[in-house]
């Protein structure tokens, strides 16, 4: 059983969502904390290009806003019109909405629109991070996608996390607003150009390419980043926060 306050595995997070509506668990039981910010960027119209065949259904309305609208949590959802989709975009879109000043609250997280769901309290979320020391919290994954262009990124990452062969994942993450915004102000510099699409990622990579990580995916680019600020960012290695397989 999974007893994680947040999901992040495409494979399952449909199954485990319908099992909660069908049994009506948490539905309405939650509000969004006075001092939390979720949001989450998508684009505009469908994204089927993005989707495994048994999450078609969520192609127009993704998971994650189906989800955190069954239980009762508000959301800030971001998008964008551009195709095809390239996930550098959310730096732009958080960027903006940072700097625009809409955001009032102490803490801002982020989720991945198409692949994530809450189970349990925002607020469980919140406990966590607090408990970690630090001004940001990612979850984990096994995925080493794009250490082979930083290796040195990765010998440092691995003096920290204990040797259990996990790494930063920026599919959830939650922070201090005030660092989030310092953070972006530096990642958006590696923002452009625009980014490689889904397709193109793996040649990319294995490309070497010379001004790596500009231009990458958005998580290649929070991984780059991880040493230079560190501690204040640190990686949630045991997945408390976050479910992934």
């Amino acid at each position: 059983m999974i007893n994680h306050p947040i999901i992040h595995d495409r494979h399952i997070v449909k199954s485990v969502f319908e099992n909660m509506k069908n049994g009506n668990i948490h539905k309405g039981e939650f509000n969004i904390p006075e001092n939390l910010t979720i949001v989450t960027c998508r684009n505009k119209g469908s994204m089927e290009d993005r989707l495994i065949p048994q999450m078609l259904e969520y192609k127009d309305k993704s998971i994650l806003e189906e989800n955190l609208d069954y239980l009762g949590v508000d959301l800030v959802v971001l998008k964008d019109a551009r195709l095809p989709w390239r996930c550098t975009f959310k730096f732009e879109m958080i960027h903006n909405y940072l700097n625009s000043g809409k955001c009032k609250t102490e803490y801002f997280m982020c989720c991945d629109a198409i692949d994530v769901i809450f189970q349990d309290d925002p607020q469980l979320v919140i406990n966590i991070f607090e408990s970690f020391d630090c001004e940001a919290l990612f979850m984990s994954t096994h995925s080493t996608d794009g250490y082979n262009c930083m290796p040195d990124v990765k010998t440092f990452v691995d003096r920290i996390n204990n040797g259990n062969d996990r790494y930063l994942n920026s599919g959830v993450y939650i922070g201090k607003t005030s660092f989030i915004k310092e953070l972006f102000d530096e990642a958006i510099n590696y923002a452009t150009p625009p980014g490689v699409t889904f397709a193109g990622y793996r040649e990319y990579l294995n490309s070497n390419p010379i001004d790596y990580p500009r231009g990458s995916q958005d998580q290649d680019i929070f991984r780059f980043l991880e040493p230079k600020f560190y501690p204040r960012l640190k990686v949630d290695y045991q997945n408390l926060m976050a479910y992934r397989s």
